[in-house]
């Protein structure tokens, strides 16, 4: 009797951890391309700021508009429904963005060095956050 008690809890645990699942799911924010098209285009900011480190002013212009986008695609997704983790990320990033583009207005311009590694860090992370808001069920 016992056994058949612990087998019923087991099934009943399992169905319901299972269904917690499909809630989750059901209910997340699904794919959304603007989103996804906001954090591309910060990807592929950092990549073209990479090729133009030896020049500061250049890297500056290009940072403006890559914490421009990130900013936006950190408002974007702040009030749409049950999209918290989206959220996360896109703060995350724009935090990311904002520090990177503070070393080229705190009067020294960083190293060639320095530059890469930093948007290196920014392209990888916007990377990463693309293949989260990628996988999201369309």
């Amino acid at each position: 009797m016992n056994h058949l008690k612990n087998l019923l809890l087991a099934l009943l645990l399992s169905s319901s951890l299972t269904g917690c699942a499909l809630w989750d799911a059901y209910f997340m924010a699904g794919y959304d391309s603007g989103e996804y098209t906001l954090v591309t285009k910060v990807r592929t900011e950092a990549e073209y700021a990479l090729e133009k480190c030896s020049s500061p002013t250049e890297v500056r212009a290009i940072i403006d508009v890559m914490y421009f986008e990130a900013n936006t695609l950190h408002n974007y997704t702040q009030h749409i429904p049950n999209n918290e983790d989206a959220k996360k990320l896109a703060k995350n990033l724009k935090e990311l963005v904002y520090k990177t583009r503070e070393l080229y207005y705190n009067g020294k311009d960083p190293s060639e060095a320095y530059c890469k590694a930093k948007l290196t860090l920014v392209a990888k992370n916007a990377e990463n956050v693309q293949k989260v808001l990628g996988s999201k069920p369309r």
